[in-house]
């Protein structure tokens, strides 16, 4: 099936989409955009609802049945839960994780405890539940130094029946037992195409064995204990043994097996995926007028694979598709503008890559020359020239979230060392006097390797560093080969790269060790004994741990190892008519898109919109 999407405005009151047929026989979606969309006030309220599963006249609240159409920016790449840590738009819907998020934990439609609004990556422990291992515990062994993973796994969950299905077929819909997830476990550590093989060869010793009738035990050095819990908890979704014994893996759509909410019913490749629900799925609503109901609600969750940025947001606004999510400012403003009724929620913040710098070579080993690159730098006329003073400016190596807000140093914070706050202060002056107190009285030239799209961005940076005696060169690369001089730590000076999402914290990976997120050579005792101790002490005292962060970061952010970029916000739209949702995102960590198995859609509410 080839996807065109070919939206054009028009003075038509009316919005129409037309399935075809092309000469190879697949089907062709056209939608054609008039209007801006409805004119619905976006009343979100719900009356209370229950029970199971049955047919309901009064559409206000909870109810079955229905459809949702989403875009994705790119096409699936995997259907094989080994293939990537991440999940994916169809692995999080049709697989799930030992644990992950707790959707009762966010606003859940305005009924949950608001602890986190799920925009982002997280992994606070306070914050997430059993999925197919209803208890985890961490357990530490100081005498002989390892940490043991525990999963009880729980006891009743099937894997699902799709009659279409023959993987699904073969396994028949029984139980997960605790020998799967051993299986899916090691198969992780032991396969070299897994990608935790590939990226964590540290987990490859680790023993994984069945200690119980339903339990799961892991063991690793302490060292490793968290890092184990995200890979074989968050990261990794058990499969059925017997699919991958016949069929070599899941990497054919068709082969996919799982226990989430929904099935694959149709996929083509670059086009869309369509995934029915699964009508014996184990779970029910936790919270709200729907709390105890099973799960989920809506019928069908399709995905169009849509790279054009434009066309995505053309889609919204017609109302042919039902949610979009990471909307930059700009193209917010421009929504805002031109579509009514829509909702809309400003989750986490985005920037470009920071600079990273050789701090093992001369200049950036010199403290002053660092203190001087940032006092160079006009962090606050960035922000409110680029994005209207919305975002952030103090992003390294967090930026403010909520749920992270415990390990968060804010420039106005009354505790905040003057030696942080001179460094996000505009002063090319005090930056030339720091320079010379360095040895380099007339400053010095270097170079700044990063990709096309941050041009804009550093050219800012450039100009404003001429003014101390800065004199940088952009050197532009292909994304894949900035990747890869981070990854192999050949910059000869500076580079832009990724910091990784603050759920990593305590891994304290751009700030220690020789792993390529620590981009800035960093070697500092001080941190590394800090780190230590810090990353132990979360495992048993996770809000103690963050405190301790905190207090850190007030001796890491004078020593600018990382010159930060001005953030941004980003923001998820949705119609109205898509009940029980609050902009929700990623529940838990990096269970990106899992949200529509408590939500429902209004569609009378979307016909008299449309």
């Amino acid at each position: 099936m080839l996807l065109s999407l070919i939206l054009a405005s028009c003075s038509s009151q009316e919005t129409t989409q037309n399935q075809s047929t092309d000469d190879t026989g697949n089907d062709q979606v056209v939608i054609t955009e008039s209007g801006t969309g409805g004119t619905g006030t976006g009343s979100t309220d719900s009356s209370s609802g229950g029970g199971t599963e049955q047919p309901v006249t009064d559409t206000s609240g909870p109810h079955y049945g229905g459809k949702i159409t989403l875009a994705a920016l790119a096409d699936v790449q995997f259907f094989d839960p080994m293939d990537w840590v991440g999940g994916g738009i169809t692995l999080d819907l049709t697989n799930q994780r030992l644990w992950d998020g707790d959707w009762s934990k966010g606003p859940a439609g305005g009924y949950g405890e608001g602890l986190t609004d799920w925009g982002t990556s997280e992994d606070v422990r306070s914050n997430k539940m059993g999925y197919l291992a209803e208890k985890i515990s961490f357990e530490v062994d100081n005498e002989n130094n390892v940490g043991h993973l525990i999963y009880d796994i729980r006891p009743g969950v099937n894997w699902f029946v799709n009659p279409d299905n023959p993987a699904s077929v073969l396994v028949g819909g029984r139980d997960v037992t605790a020998d799967d997830v051993v299986y899916s476990l090691k198969r992780t550590i032991t396969d070299p195409q897994a990608n935790i093989y590939r990226s964590n060869p540290f987990l490859r010793e680790a023993v994984i064995e069945k200690t119980g009738p339903m339990q799961v035990t892991v063991t690793v050095p302490i060292e490793r204990l968290l890092e184990a819990g995200k890979r074989f908890g968050d990261s990794t979704f058990p499969v059925a043994p017997e699919v991958i014994e016949k069929y070599g893996s899941m990497r054919e759509w068709e082969n996919n097996v799982g226990t989430g909410p929904y099935m694959i019913k149709d996929y083509v490749s670059g086009s869309a995926a369509t995934l029915e629900k699964n009508p014996n799925y184990w779970m029910t609503d936790p919270v709200g007028p729907g709390k105890g109901n099973q799960l989920p609600y809506i019928d069908e969750v399709k995905w169009l694979i849509i790279p054009d940025n434009s066309t995505r947001q053309a889609g919204l606004r017609s109302g042919k598709i039902d949610r979009l999510s990471d909307v930059t400012y700009e193209d917010s403003k421009m929504l805002d503008s031109t579509t009514k009724g829509l909702e809309k929620k400003a989750l986490a913040r985005l920037s470009v890559k920071p600079i990273y710098m050789r701090t093992d070579k001369a200049p950036f080993d010199n403290l002053q020359v660092r203190r001087a690159m940032m006092m160079a730098t006009d962090f606050k006329t960035i922000e409110e020239g680029l994005y209207d003073g919305t975002g952030g400016i103090l992003t390294w190596p967090y930026d403010y979230t909520k749920a992270y807000a415990g390990l968060y140093l804010s420039l106005d914070d009354a505790d905040c060392p003057d030696s942080v706050k001179e460094l996000y202060q505009y002063n090319p002056d005090k930056a030339k006097q720091l320079l010379a107190e360095a040895g380099y009285p007339d400053g010095f030239k270097t170079d700044l390797v990063l990709i096309s799209s941050e041009v804009d961005y550093y050219s800012i940076v450039k100009d404003q560093w001429s003014k101390a005696g800065i004199n940088l060169n952009l050197d532009v690369v292909e994304s894949g080969v900035e990747t890869n001089m981070q990854i192999a730590r050949s910059h000869e000076a500076l580079i832009t790269a990724a910091t990784g999402p603050p759920s990593i914290w305590p891994m304290f990976s751009v700030l220690t060790g020789e792993g390529w997120q620590n981009a800035s050579i960093i070697n500092d005792p001080t941190i590394n004994a800090a780190t230590a101790e810090i990353g132990k002490m979360a495992i048993t005292d996770e809000p103690g741990a963050m405190a301790k962060t905190r207090e850190l970061m007030k001796y890491v952010l004078a020593q600018a190892y990382v010159i930060p970029a001005a953030s941004y916000p980003s923001y998820t739209y949705w119609w109205p008519w898509i009940k029980n949702y609050s902009g929700e995102r990623s529940i838990g960590y990096f269970w990106v898109e899992s949200w529509p198995q408590y939500c429902w859609i209004d569609d009378s509410l979307k016909a008299s919109m449309q």
